[in-house]
C-alpha cells in the first residue's frame, strides 16, 4: 500500500513536471521588455535618419512589404504583389493590399495612405534624406481602395528595399506640415504596438496592438529606457532593471558572467568609419583621405578596442553580403606611406614645429564623438596618437546623440570630421550614400563625389540580374576603397545582452527585434 502510494505520488510529480515544461514551451501573454537606448529624434518613419528612431518607429509602422529572418522581402500591409517589365524597358508593381487593417486610432486603412506616405517624400518641402530612394519612380497610382500601383522609368532591382518604408497616415497629416507636426513625437501606426508616450530624456512606451493584423503581440508593452551613458547601460543589464541592451566589445567578456542575461553574437549589417568632410579644400583630395586611413593601425584597434569582435572594413558591404568582393583587402598600416601621400598633396612640416602645414595653415581638425561610448573615446584616442605620429593635430569634441545628429544631418552639415557606424540595408545599393546627388539631402554627409562611382552606382540599380550586378558592385568596391570615399574602420559583431526569461528571440543580421510579436515570457517568470 505504501509503494503504491510513492508510485501514484511520483506519477503526479511527473505529469506536473510535464506540464509546467510544456507550458513553458506554449507562447502566454504578458510581461513588458525593457530596453536601454540613447535618445530617439524622431518617430515618424519618413522623417528619421537614426536607428534609435527607426527601432522605436518600427514596432509602430508598417510597409507594404517587411524583410524576414532568411533576408527576404514578405508580405507586410500587402498581402500579395505582381511585378511586370515592359516593352518599353519600365518596370510596374502591383500591390494588392490586406483589407482587414485599421491604424490605431480604428481608422481604417487604404491605398489612399501609401500613395500620400510617397508622395509626401516626394514633395521638397519636406525634409527626409529618403527622395533619393525614389527618383526612378514615373507614377504612384491608387487602382483601387485596396490596390497601389508603382510605375519606375527602367528596372529598378533596389525597389522592395525602399518599399518596405512604414506607411503614414494620411487621414491625420494631409495638409499638415509634416516636418514639425506633433504626429512625430506621438505617431500613430497600424503596426504591432501602439505608441503610449515618450517623456524626453526619460523613457518611450508602446503597448500592444489589439487589433494588429498579424499575430498580435504577447508581451503587454515594451519601454526604451533613455540611458546615453554606456556604462550606466551596462549596470542597469547587469542589476536586471533593463532587459534589453547593445553591449560594447569591452564589456562583451563581463557580460558572459551575469548568469540572468543570455549574450547574443552574431554577424550584422554595421560598418564604423571616419567621415570628413569634402566641402573642406583638405579632405577633398583621395591622397589625404587615403593617408589618413594609411596612418591608422586599425589591426591593432581590433584588438584592443573591439577585443577580436571586429575586422578592418574594406568598404560598406558587410561580410553577410552577397556583394562584397573578397578581392578587395583592407588597406594596410602604413605611416611612411601616409606622410608622403601628404606631402604629395603639398602638406609639410616647414616651420619645425611638428606638425604638418600647407600655405601657413596647420593641419589640424575638429573630430566628433559620441559621448559615452568607451569605443568611439578609445578609438578616437589611439587615432590621435597615430595622427600625431605623422603630423596631423585631431582635435577630439564629444556630443551626445542628439547634438551629433544635428550636426551631421542636413542642411546643416556642421562639423569636420566624425567616427560614425551605419547600418545598411540588405541590398547592396549605396546610392543614398555615395552618389554625389545625395549630398545635399542625402545620408552622403560627406560631400563624397566621383563620376565614375555615380555610373556604377546606377548600373547596380537597373540591373536584375543577380550575378550582374555582383560583378558591378565588385567593380564598385574597388574603387571606393581605392579613393576611401570615407575611412572604412570596422565591420563588428553585433552584440547584444537578453534577459533569460525572454523566448522567441530569434538573431539576424538585420538585428533582434525583426519578431519582437513572437517575444513572450513564461508566466512563472513574468515581472511586470
Amino acid at each position: 500500500m505504501k509503494r503504491a502510494f510513492v508510485m501514484v505520488a511520483l506519477a503526479a510529480f511527473v505529469w506536473g513536471f510535464a506540464v509546467a515544461a510544456a507550458r513553458e514551451d506554449v507562447p502566454v501573454r504578458g510581461d513588458t521588455l525593457v530596453i536601454g537606448t540613447v535618445s530617439p529624434m524622431v518617430l515618424n518613419p519618413i522623417l528619421s535618419t537614426d536607428v534609435p528612431s527607426a527601432v522605436i518607429h518600427g514596432t509602430i509602422f508598417s510597409g507594404l512589404i517587411r524583410v524576414n529572418d532568411r533576408m527576404r522581402f514578405e508580405p507586410d500591409l500587402a498581402e500579395s504583389w505582381e511585378v511586370e517589365m515592359l516593352d518599353d524597358g519600365r518596370m510596374v508593381i502591383t500591390f494588392h493590399l490586406r483589407r482587414d487593417v485599421v491604424w490605431h486610432d480604428g481608422v481604417p486603412f487604404t491605398a489612399e495612405d501609401v500613395l500620400f506616405t510617397y508622395e509626401t517624400i516626394m514633395d521638397p518641402h519636406t525634409m527626409t534624406i529618403r527622395r533619393g530612394d525614389y527618383e526612378k519612380v514615373e507614377s504612384w497610382e491608387v487602382v483601387d481602395p485596396y490596390t497601389f500601383r508603382v510605375t519606375f522609368l527602367e528596372p529598378f532591382a533596389p525597389a522592395f528595399q525602399y518599399l518596405a518604408m512604414g506607411i503614414i497616415p494620411k487621414h491625420l497629416l494631409e495638409g499638415e506640415d509634416v516636418n514639425i507636426a506633433p504626429f512625430n513625437h506621438a505617431p500613430i501606426g497600424t503596426g504591432p504596438f501602439v505608441f503610449r508616450e515618450w517623456i524626453s530624456d526619460v523613457h518611450v512606451i508602446v503597448d500592444r496592438n489589439e487589433d494588429y493584423f498579424g499575430q498580435v503581440p504577447y508581451l503587454d508593452s515594451i519601454i526604451w529606457r533613455i540611458i546615453p551613458d554606456s556604462e550606466v547601460l551596462l549596470l542597469e543589464l547587469e542589476a536586471g532593471a533593463i532587459d534589453f541592451a547593445g553591449i560594447r566589445p569591452i564589456h562583451y567578456q563581463r557580460m558572459l558572467e551575469v548568469g540572468h542575461i543570455n549574450v547574443l553574437r552574431f554577424p550584422g549589417l554595421r560598418f564604423t568609419y571616419f567621415g570628413w568632410n569634402e566641402r573642406l579644400p583638405k579632405f577633398d583630395d583621395d591622397r589625404v583621405r587615403k593617408a589618413l586611413t594609411l596612418a591608422l593601425d586599425r589591426e591593432t584597434m581590433a584588438e584592443h578596442v573591439y577585443k577580436g569582435l571586429a575586422v578592418p572594413a574594406t568598404g560598406p558591404f558587410p561580410p553577410v553580403s552577397w556583394a562584397i568582393n573578397p578581392n578587395v583587402a583592407p588597406l594596410p598600416y602604413d605611416p611612411e606611406e601616409a606622410k608622403r601621400l601628404l606631402a604629395e598633396a603639398g602638406w609639410r612640416d616647414t616651420n619645425g614645429d611638428g606638425w604638418l602645414d600647407r600655405d601657413g595653415v596647420t593641419f589640424e581638425f575638429e573630430f566628433l564623438g559620441l559621448a559615452g561610448d568607451p569605443v568611439a573615446m578609445m578609438v578616437i584616442e589611439l587615432a590621435m596618437e597615430q595622427y600625431k605620429a605623422i603630423g596631423v593635430k585631431l582635435n577630439p569634441l564629444f556630443l551626445e546623440w542628439g547634438d551629433f545628429v544635428s550636426r551631421l544631418d542636413p542642411p546643416r552639415r556642421a562639423f569636420q570630421a566624425f567616427f560614425l557606424g551605419f547600418t545598411v540595408g540588405i541590398d547592396p545599393d549605396v546610392h543614398v550614400f555615395y552618389h554625389s546627388g545625395q549630398a545635399e539631402w542625402g545620408f552622403n554627409d560627406t560631400n563624397f563625389v566621383d563620376a565614375i562611382v555615380d555610373e556604377l552606382i546606377e548600373a547596380g540599380r537597373r540591373t536584375m540580374d543577380r550575378e550582374d550586378r555582383k560583378a558591378i558592385y565588385w567593380e564598385l568596391h574597388e574603387r571606393l576603397n581605392e579613393l576611401q570615399a570615407v575611412s572604412f574602420m570596422f565591420f563588428p559583431e553585433s552584440l547584444v545582452g537578453v534577459e533569460r526569461r525572454f523566448r522567441g528571440v530569434v538573431p539576424t543580421a538585420i538585428g533582434l527585434l525583426w519578431n519582437i510579436e513572437y517575444w513572450w515570457v513564461p508566466e512563472a517568470l513574468q515581472r511586470y
